[in-house]
């Protein structure tokens, strides 16, 4: 079992169902490990548990259900990890997508965005754009910010130490007109 402390619950739900052996125990450690997602594991714990008869066929209700949990599977958003991971050109090129400057994309991957700073629809844009649920866009929001070392290399000046800002300082510093940052900003 991995260390999943900084992950999502769908991360610790995946984890559970490759673990688990009924009767071994893996229920027992993942509700005492993960207390707050117990009804969530318990759930399915009941489903991974399930008798199926092999010889029967499948109806035409399960056969649907398999097929837009497969679309569902396909279409699968990132990670906490594999957003971390992601290059600059993931982020810029979501940003792109939404007509907002470069400098966002960039202030995105370095977690330099207060959260709190974004309203819930400019945040569901944002992590539709990136192929990432909105918790898994918050969760990396509110990771320490970090100054980009490749950046920093090519500066004449001494970096300073990053800090969070809101994201309409960030849209502002890049040039964007008010009507742009209403449009954006507002939940409207």
């Amino acid at each position: 079992m991995t260390d999943l402390s900084t992950h999502t619950r769908e991360d610790v739900l995946n984890a559970f169902a490759m673990d688990f052996e009924p009767g071994a125990g893996v229920l027992q450690r993942y509700l005492s490990q993960y207390p707050e997602y117990s009804l969530q594991l318990v759930d399915l714990a009941r489903e991974l548990s399930r008798e199926f008869d092999d010889d029967s066929s499948l109806s035409a209700d399960d056969l649907a259900a398999v097929d837009a949990g497969m679309r569902r599977l396909q279409k699968a958003s990132i990670s906490l990890h594999t957003l971390q991971a992601a290059p600059a050109k993931t982020f810029t090129d979501a940003v792109k997508t939404l007509g907002l400057p470069i400098q966002v994309g960039l202030a995105l991957r370095e977690c330099r965005i207060e959260a709190s700073t974004v309203s819930s629809r400019a945040l569901a844009k944002l992590a539709r754009a990136l192929d990432a649920t909105v918790e898994v866009l918050l969760a990396h929001l509110a990771l320490p910010p970090q100054t980009s070392q490749l950046r920093a290399s090519k500066s004449s000046t001494k970096p300073v130490a990053a800090e969070k800002v809101s994201l309409e300082r960030i849209l502002r510093e890049a040039g964007c007109d008010e009507d742009a940052l209403s449009k954006f900003l507002n939940d409207e």
